[in-house]
């Protein structure tokens, strides 16, 4: 059941890494990166939902930000 619950959460977040991720038109700098990072960060902490949907929006937030920076 664990094996089970860890594959549709991994699923899960390489689904909605697609599909929240939009594809970078133009190389951006590692300062816009943080700025939209800080951004994504404050909005998941004061969402009013539970505590598992907010650790699923600050990983995603960890990703698009690792994705920033290493794509441009």
């Amino acid at each position: 059941m664990k094996k089970v619950l860890l594959v549709a959460l991994a699923g899960l977040i390489l689904f909605s890494s697609l599909l929240f991720f939009p594809a970078s038109v133009s190389a951006r700098s590692s300062a816009q990166c943080y700025d939209d990072y800080d951004v994504c960060r404050g909005r998941a902490l004061n969402m009013d939902t539970g505590w598992i949907k907010i650790t699923l929006y600050l990983t995603v937030c960890d990703v698009s930000l690792g994705k920033c920076l290493i794509l441009g």
